[in-house]
């Protein structure tokens, strides 16, 4: 019975020092706990992955591969995580195609009609969060994704592990393609598309890796 007196008595004055707990959006609090050890982290462009999905209305949908071209995370003191990943455009790569259509497919998003990476080869996205506050076992960040030039804000949530000198985090970052002027295909641009309407979201798997400089 003392032992579970103490628990109580501790989990009391930790909860107390919390604050009230909001019921709709339960926080989890790492009181002293860090996920991951504060400094500056390099992305390995290799080893990290982006995998894209997009669907048209007849319910046909593609998905493929993209690289990083570089990017850096820091940890600070106050558990801040803040950083940036640029993605190389230039490789986008069809995954559920092969032959003709897929090199069709490939170079028709390269082209103007979509991400247009001869003129535009790389997009941006800038993120920060706090590692001590996480949401069933996820940290919410916020940022700036930047396609073609355009910069609209973007929400995504990403869990976090370290192995050595090594961070993982895995997330899924959705973007609507018609706000960094996408066009082809999308409702919001062209009328009587029929079944050859393309979905505007798109959604991305992340699987990023990054090691301590």
């Amino acid at each position: 019975m003392n032992k579970y007196f103490s628990f109580f008595i501790i989990w009391t004055v930790l909860f107390s020092s919390c604050g009230k707990k909001n019921e709709s959006n339960p926080v989890n609090r790492k009181i002293g706990q860090k996920v991951i050890n504060l400094g500056k982290y390099k992305v390995d462009d290799i080893n990290s992955k982006l995998v894209w999905k997009g669907k048209q209305l007849s319910s046909k949908e593609h998905d493929g591969t993209l690289n990083l071209n570089g990017g850096i995370v820091t940890i600070d003191e106050s558990g801040n995580i803040s950083g940036q990943i640029k993605i190389d455009m230039q490789s986008i790569n069809t995954t559920d195609l092969e032959g003709a259509w897929k090199d069709k497919l490939d170079g028709h998003l390269k082209s103007p009609d979509f991400f247009s990476v001869s003129n535009f080869p790389n997009a941006l996205i800038k993120f920060s969060g706090n590692q001590n506050i996480s949401n069933n076992g996820e940290i919410n960040f916020e940022g700036y994704l930047t396609i073609k030039e355009i910069t609209h804000p973007t929400k995504f949530s990403a869990k976090l592990n370290q192995i050595g000198n090594k961070v993982f985090a895995t997330g899924l970052v959705s973007f609507d393609r018609s706000k960094y002027d996408v066009r082809f295909g999308s409702g919001k641009f062209f009328e009587n598309l029929g079944d050859k309407l393309i979905y505007d979201e798109i959604t991305v798997n992340v699987s990023i890796v990054a090691k301590m400089m």
